[in-house]
């Protein structure tokens, strides 16, 4: 079972590379793939499609949290 952890953002964004120079193709390449059902269910390849989501929804509130001015 996996434990739950926290991940930075620039962590994120690391593993995807890491995932990319791995397997030779982007994240976008890879995630339409898998979509498609090209790619197969292999462990590695859904923790890849894991972390893409995780990065996709993170994204907006990250960048919502950096355009809002903080208030006391």
């Amino acid at each position: 079972m996996l434990k739950a952890q926290r991940v930075t953002f620039t962590e994120l964004s690391e593993h995807l590379k890491s995932y990319e120079q791995k397997y030779g193709y982007s994240t976008v390449d890879f995630f339409r793939r898998y979509q498609d059902g090209k790619l197969g269910d292999d462990d590695d390849l859904m923790m890849w499609a894991g972390l893409y989501h995780l990065y996709l929804t993170s994204l907006p509130i990250r960048q919502f949290m950096r355009s809002e001015p903080l208030s006391a």
